[in-house]
């Protein structure tokens, strides 16, 4: 928000809209900024609110103020409050938090602060205002704060604004002395400054009127500006011997303010100011919805202090007094009248994207069909914490609503299902079908029909990977049929398909079940698309792309990879696209194709800007993840990928390719009992697919082998292979490189159980092969800087300096040292290669480390790559 505000002192007095300086108060939060936390507690009118606005203004800070009221104890609504206001400072952080959702646990915390860390630019000041924090009671809301407040950036100040001490533990930032308080008596003014005010207002008292306005008031900035009110219309002698009379304590507010504030307003400005204490959102375009006149607007902006434009939330804000006597006024406006002003703010929160609150506001207008046709309007799965809100409001609908309108059955089976509830949701739509089917056909009968059939048809397609059953195509195709007699027509949100880990979501490892499935997508996939606007198109496609890759058949993966591609495209499927551009990756890096590899990561990146595609950043970061993670390059992994495995963390429907990213990681990095701990609780979002089950036992294979743990190594290889041999499933032992490559010989050599010996020796010889493209790979791709794409291709200018290893070249014995190197083999290994010893191979590494300028091995081949000498080292090998 740098520069985007008017330089303003904080108003405390009336229509004329007088401000008063306070340099003091200035002072004070100026000393409070060494802190990275600030908490400003006081009662209700002692400036707390306009004393921090006030000072930010005169400062060039990108600042975030969140006006938090009792709705935002619900985590969802909050979040969604969060992330309205965020979207002020950086609108991709704020399309990044959304898309995680509320952090709950410990790790989705650690993920959440991965977001603003990449993101903040490191020489700006941020300022985090809470205000009203006092309203805050809920512990999953009050332990986000706790940790937020607590957040390890410098540059990042929090300011908790609460009439009372914050629920939240603030002792530990107290004692590292990162926290400072501000409070009532801070924020009193002192005789002088009264004085100043009641000179900037015109009023004239004595020194006497002065020190008794003061001992009533007790500094209290609220009832100083009343009692500057009362003196200022006071008739003489209306009062003591000095005009004033001492009534402005705290029971006098409501009863001060309905005879100096309200009483001189027209009817008319009076009943809006009530209206307007019904709705949390004050924005100038929804007063204006409201008031219905401009006019009153400008009048309303006449009260003064009371009522003030806020630049930074770029909404009015009503003082927490005045807002309070509003609040009691409310019985003074009819049913209908209070009905209108919630359906204008439903509809303007619904145009702004805050569709909880907008569900809210519609439930108080008890207008239960917006609610409906809201819904309708969110993806097929909705995340957990709005699922669990909807129910709750559901649940307490009124019993006539539902009997009223039916199309509520297909919302609560959708909100069941989105909590993973299905044999529920399956029962309630199968008891609502005879009873559709039984009345006369009209639109809506055959829009809810088309939604119960659809839903069933969902369910049929998660539940396929327990029950084999894929007697789900008759429902698309019931669906289908009431589609053009509905006159519904979906589009994006809704009609984008949320896909798993696993395209071929299929337990069984019989052979001819993967066809099974293809041919139920097949059948299914033209009535989806006729039913959702586009839902599924390219699905089945993708799915062929993906089991021709794991059989090893690249060629005709790429193939139906591409036609998913094109299809995706024209049905606006992105996480289809998405995960079709994540194969071709795969098929590309298998094969050494380096120029298509960089055209892939391109597009990938280019997705980003869909904003549609609602998963988009973390689908990103798992595919980025993946691909990092295999080059070797795993610094540069979304830093929430490389936490400890925490399963409630991962709340994605591709949780199990998640895991898979966080395990390849572990892997990566050595540290191994970390990816078995991940590997172990493996599982997908409703079962676990085979392909997953063969990908995961091949990791784990490979790990404990290098944990020494060889007949463990060794009966998990053989389960990967019992697994994938029905079906030819090569890739996922094929893409371990070099790992999978030392097993099988060990595995060769000891003759391991289970695992036939041809088989072995064509896995040996795969990842072999895979290997030396893999670090060809790494040579080209791996980056120690971050760019814009994500991925940087090392170019070396013809201009720059020439390599080390150009003056100095290597030996004959270093360059097939680094021969080796390239191909990914480990020292010991190398050492057993050339049948030398392993100080022998360490000292001829740091040695041609030296002659490079090198600081590790992928630098090395990089350089080497660069140079050319590594392709002497290979023609010459």
């Amino acid at each position: 928000m740098s520069g985007q505000f008017i330089h303003s002192n904080v108003p405390i007095a009336g229509g004329n809209q007088i401000y008063l300086e306070r340099p003091r108060i200035d002072n004070i939060l100026e000393r409070a900024f060494e802190s990275r936390t600030i908490i400003v507690t006081a009662g209700a009118g002692y400036g707390k609110t306009h004393g921090v606005y006030s000072f930010l203004k005169k400062h060039n800070y990108l600042t975030m103020w969140m006006q938090l009221s009792e709705r935002d104890n619900a985590a969802s609504r909050f979040w969604e409050n969060f992330i309205g206001v965020l979207r002020a400072i950086s609108e991709e952080t704020a399309e990044r938090l959304a898309e995680t959702g509320f952090p709950e646990t410990e790790r989705q915390f650690e993920r959440y602060l991965t977001i603003p860390r990449n993101l903040v630019i490191q020489n700006a000041k941020y300022v985090f205002v809470y205000d009203d924090f006092h309203l805050i009671q809920d512990k999953k809301v009050l332990r986000f704060m706790e940790h937020s407040i607590s957040m390890p950036f410098p540059n990042i100040t929090s300011i908790l604004i609460s009439r009372n001490e914050p629920a939240v533990n603030t002792a530990a930032l107290r004692s590292r002395h990162i926290a400072a308080r501000i409070t009532e008596r801070d924020l009193k003014f002192t005789q002088e400054e009264m004085g100043e005010y009641f000179r900037i207002q015109n009023i004239r008292t004595s020194p006497e009127t002065a020190a008794a306005v003061y001992r009533d008031c007790e500094g209290w900035a609220f009832a100083i500006h009343l009692s500057g009110l009362f003196l200022k219309n006071a008739p003489p002698g209306g009062g003591n011997a000095h005009g004033y009379v001492p009534v402005v304590m705290r029971s006098n507010i409501f009863r001060l303010i309905e005879i100096e504030i309200m009483c001189p307003l027209t009817p008319h400005l009076r009943k809006f100011l009530v209206k307007l204490s019904l709705i949390d959102h004050l924005s100038q375009d929804l007063l204006a919805l409201i008031a219905g006149d401009k006019n009153l607007i400008d009048e309303m902006e006449r009260i003064g202090s009371f009522i003030r434009f806020d630049t930074y939330r770029n909404a009015y804000q009503i003082h927490h007094l005045f807002l309070e006597y509003l609040e009691k006024q409310q019985d003074a406006l009819s049913t209908e009248e209070k009905k209108e002003v919630y359906e204008k703010a439903a509809l303007w929160c619904v145009e702004n994207n805050q569709k909880m609150d907008a569900i809210s506001y519609y439930e108080k207008a008890e207008n239960f069909n917006e609610i409906i046709a809201l819904f309708f309007t969110l993806p097929l799965i909705v995340p957990n914490l709005m699922a669990k809100f909807i129910l709750e409001l559901l649940n307490r609908t009124p019993q006539k609503f539902y009997e009223e309108n039916p199309a509520i059955i297909i919302v609560h089976a959708r909100i069941l299902v989105s909590l993973g509830l299905f044999a529920e949701a399956a029962e309630e739509l199968n008891s609502a079908i005879p009873r559709l089917e039984a009345v006369s056909p009209t639109p809506l009968v055959h829009r809810l029909l088309l939604g119960c059939y659809i839903t069933l048809g969902f369910i049929g397609l998660i539940n396929s990977i327990n029950t084999a059953d894929y007697g789900f195509a008759g429902l698309f195709e019931k669906a289908a049929a009431h589609a053009p007699l509905s006159g519904y027509v979906t589009r994006p949100p809704v009609s984008v398909l949320t896909i798993s880990s696993y395209i071929c979501r299929v337990g069984s490892s019989v052979k001819g079940e993967m066809e099974k499935y293809i041919e139920a997508l097949t059948a299914i996939a033209p009535h989806a698309a006729v039913v959702m606007g586009g839902c599924m198109m390219g699905l089945e496609d993708l799915a062929k792309a993906e089991l021709a890759f794991f059989r090893g058949n690249t060629a005709e993966a790429e193939k139906h990879a591409h036609t998913a591609l094109l299809r995706a495209a024209d049905g606006m499927q992105y996480e289809i696209e998405n995960r079709a551009f994540f194969y071709l990756l795969r098929i590309y890096l298998s094969g050494g194709n380096h120029e298509e590899m960089r055209r892939i990561l391109k597009e990938m990146e280019a997705r980003l800007k869909q904003h549609y595609y609602l998963n988009r950043f973390v689908h990103h970061d798992v595919n980025m993840g993946w691909f990092r993670a295999q080059i070797g390059n795993t610094a540069q992994l979304a830093p929430w990928l490389k936490n400890d495995f925490e399963e409630r963390d991962l709340n994605s429907r591709a949780r199990g390719l998640e895991i898979l990213v966080k395990a390849k990681y572990h892997f990566a990095e050595k540290r191994y009992p970390a990816a078995l701990a991940a590997l172990e609780n493996w599982t997908d979002d409703a079962g676990s697919p085979v392909l997953g089950k063969v990908e995961t036992k091949a990791l784990e294979s490979v790990c404990r082998y290098q944990m020494r743990r060889r007949e463990g190594a060794f009966a998990a290889l053989g389960q990967a292979y019992t697994l994938a041999e029905p079906n030819g499933f090569t890739m996922p032992f094929t893409e371990l490189g070099k790992d999978m490559r030392t097993l099988a010989e060990a595995a060769l050599k000891e003759k391991a159980p289970l695992l036939p010996e041809a088989w072995l020796k064509e896995t040996r010889r795969n990842a072999a092969a895979y290997a030396k493209k893999l670090y060809a790979a790494a040579a080209q791709f791996s980056r120690n800087t971050a760019e814009p794409s994500g991925i940087s291709i090392v170019k070396k200018n013809r201009s720059e300096k020439t390599s080390p290893a150009l003056s100095n070249p290597l030996s004959r014995r270093e360059k097939e040292v680094l021969s080796y190197l390239s191909r990914g083999l480990t020292r010991k290994e190398i050492a057993a290669a050339l049948d030398l010893s392993i100080n022998t191979i360490k000292s001829n590494v740091r040695s041609i480390y030296n002659k490079l300028g090198a600081v590790n091995r992928a630098d090395a081949v990089r350089i080497a790559a660069d140079t050319g000498i590594l392709r002497e080292t290979h023609a010459g090998s």
